[in-house]
C-alpha cells in the first residue's frame, strides 16, 4: 500500500514537471507565432505593389523577356518539400510527408524524372532512410529563417532551373491562413503562372520610364524572392501554430492525468484509513470482552 501512495506520488510530481515543459512550449511557440504572423503581414502590401507593377508593365509584352515564364516540354521535375527540424507539433511533419510522398508517387506514374530538395531534418531522415534521391537539403534552415537566407534559397531554386534542364518546379508546404487553420499546399513556383497578360476593361495607355522591359526584369526578381519568403515563413508559422495546439492539448492532458492520479492517490489512502481504523476497533471489542 505505502508503495502504491509512493509511486503515484511520484508519477504526479513527474506529470507536473512535464506539464511545466509543455506550457513553457506553447508559451514559445506563441511568442514566435505572432512574429511570424506578423512578418507575413508586413510582406503582404509590397508582394500586391509589386504584381499590381508587374501586371501593368506585362500587358505590354512583358512575358517573352523571362526564361521564368516559358512552359517547358522536357526536362525533370524538382519537388521541394518544406518540414520542420523538430518534433512535437502535432501531425505538421507527418501530414507533409504524407502528401510530399503521394504527389511524388504520382508524378512518377505520369513518367516524370523527379528530383527532391529538402528544407526541414525531419523530411531529410525519413526520406533519406526510405532511399529517395535528395538533390539538395538544406540543413539547419527552417529554425534561422530570415528574408537573407530566404534570397540564398531563392537564388539556388533560380539557378538550377536556368543552368539544368528542368521542366518545373513545384513546392509543397503549409499555407498560413489563420492560427487555428493552415492547409497543406501545393504551388508551382516554376515556370510562373501569372495574370499579367489580363487585359483591363477600359485600356489605359501608360508612358513608362524607364522602357517597360527593363522595369519588367527589375522586379521580376524581387516578386520571385517575394513569393519564396512568404512561402517559407508561412510554412514556419504553421509549425508554430501547430507546436502551440500540440502542447496546449499536451498541457490539458496532463492536467487531467494529474486529476486522476490524485483522485487513485486519494482513494488509497482512504482506503488505508478505513483499514486501519476497523482494525482498532476490532482490537478494542476484543479487548473490552
Amino acid at each position: 500500500m505505502a508503495e502504491n501512495l509512493i509511486d503515484l506520488r511520484r508519477r504526479i510530481v513527474s506529470v507536473k514537471n512535464t506539464q511545466k515543459i509543455t506550457k513553457a512550449m506553447k508559451t514559445v511557440s506563441a511568442v514566435k507565432l505572432r512574429k511570424s504572423a506578423l512578418e507575413l503581414k508586413k510582406s503582404g502590401p509590397m508582394m500586391d505593389k509589386i504584381e499590381y507593377l508587374l501586371g501593368k508593365v506585362g500587358v505590354i509584352d512583358g512575358k517573352s523577356l523571362s526564361p521564368f515564364l516559358e512552359n517547358r516540354e522536357e526536362g525533370k521535375t524538382i519537388v521541394i518539400c518544406l518540414s520542420a527540424d523538430k518534433g512535437l507539433c502535432g501531425a505538421f511533419n507527418s501530414n507533409i510527408i504524407s502528401k510530399s510522398e503521394k504527389y511524388i508517387d504520382e508524378l512518377k506514374k505520369d513518367g516524370e524524372d523527379v528530383s527532391l530538395i529538402i528544407a526541414g531534418k525531419k523530411s531529410f531522415k525519413y526520406f533519406e532512410k526510405r532511399g529517395t534521391e535528395i538533390n539538395k537539403n538544406f540543413a539547419d534552415f527552417i529554425p534561422n529563417m530570415s528574408f537573407e537566407l530566404s534570397v540564398e534559397f531563392s537564388k539556388y531554386i533560380q539557378d538550377i532551373f536556368l543552368k539544368e534542364k528542368i521542366k518545373k518546379v513545384d513546392v509543397i508546404y503549409y499555407d498560413f491562413i489563420t492560427a487555428a487553420r493552415q492547409e497543406i499546399n501545393i504551388k508551382q513556383l516554376f515556370p510562373i503562372k501569372s495574370k499579367w497578360d489580363d487585359k483591363e476593361e477600359v485600356p489605359v495607355e501608360y508612358i513608362f520610364e524607364p522602357e517597360p522591359e527593363e522595369i519588367f526584369e527589375a522586379l521580376l526578381p524581387k516578386y520571385i524572392n517575394s513569393v519564396i519568403y512568404r512561402i517559407l515563413m508561412g510554412n514556419v508559422a504553421s509549425e508554430h501554430a501547430s507546436r502551440m495546439v500540440a502542447m496546449d492539448l499536451a498541457t490539458r492532458n496532463a492536467n487531467d492525468m494529474i486529476k486522476s492520479l490524485t483522485l487513485t492517490m486519494n482513494k488509497i489512502r482512504q482506503a488505508a484509513i478505513t483499514k486501519e481504523l476497523l482494525e482498532i476497533i476490532t482490537a478494542t471489542e476484543a479487548l473490552s470482552k
